[in-house]
């Protein structure tokens, strides 16, 4: 029976734009291997895949459960020629990308959830984590890292994530092919980011974002750091930041943090 890595290869090797594929049936984490094979000189287009992660990483330091042979993780090797302030929104079109896939391959309608979250009726179906670091001189690296809860059981989620997280599989009821998954990923990932950079920036794909965003008029709090703030989502503005109208009528934009609804 061909192996995950065989199929994946199998699978990719009509997109000529990946430079290199590096599988590891278990590792660290894929956004850990990326950045270090950045560092190294990596191509642009290098990609990362595991069959599980050790320590998988979402934001804040946060855990990103990756048990063995259910679900996808990968990290992406980019190195946009882009104005700084443009960066940090490709991790808006990241979780836009996915939203696509989920919605062609399963019939799946996802929901973004600012800045990073791709969401089913209120529950996780996958994240984003982006890394910047400094390669070639003169041209940073961007490491995109997608964790997708692919074939996932409700059981098998530990502690708290049980009630927050879910699966492709626990939605529809079906078994999905991982390596086709991985090939439509990176079709869809390479085609918007290239039209992204080429139109410089988030404002080129807003439209397309807005209609999977619905936090627009509702009340959330929002937590940055140590700072704690509520009030009403109005935008988000043309570097990716959430523009938010809080309880003094005050309208402020937020570049990171963890966003709540209220009510």
């Amino acid at each position: 029976m061909p192996s995950y890595e065989h199929d994946i290869r199998h699978s990719v090797q009509s997109l000529h734009f990946i430079r290199r594929l590096v599988y590891r049936s278990s590792v660290e984490s894929t956004n850990t291997l990326a950045n270090s094979l950045a560092r190294e000189g990596s191509d642009e287009w290098t990609v990362v895949v595991a069959d599980a992660q050790e320590h998988g990483r979402g934001r804040q330091g946060r855990v990103w459960h990756s048990p063995p042979g259910v679900n996808v993780y990968t990290s992406i090797i980019v190195k946009p020629v882009i104005a700084y302030d443009d960066i940090p929104a490709i991790s808006l079109l990241a979780g836009m990308v996915v939203a696509i896939v989920l919605e062609h391959v399963s019939g799946i309608v996802a929901e973004l959830k600012w800045p990073n979250d791709v969401m089913i009726a209120g529950k996780k179906i996958s994240g984003i984590l982006l890394e910047l670091g400094n390669g070639d001189p003169g041209r940073p690296y961007l490491v995109v890292g997608i964790g997708i809860n692919v074939n996932s059981e409700p059981g098998e989620y530990p502690g708290q994530l049980s009630g927050s997280a879910t699966s492709m599989k626990t939605l529809t009821g079906t078994t999905y092919d991982r390596a086709g998954l991985l090939n439509y990923l990176y079709r869809e990932f390479h085609e918007w980011y290239t039209y992204y950079c080429s139109h410089q920036g988030f404002m080129s794909i807003k439209e397309h974002y807005m209609q999977r965003f619905t936090m627009i008029n509702k009340r959330v709090q929002i937590q940055s750091g140590a700072e704690r703030m509520s009030g009403f989502v109005e935008d988000i503005d043309a570097s990716g930041r959430l523009v938010l109208r809080d309880d003094r009528g005050e309208t402020t934009t937020i570049k990171s943090g963890d966003v709540y609804r209220v009510g």
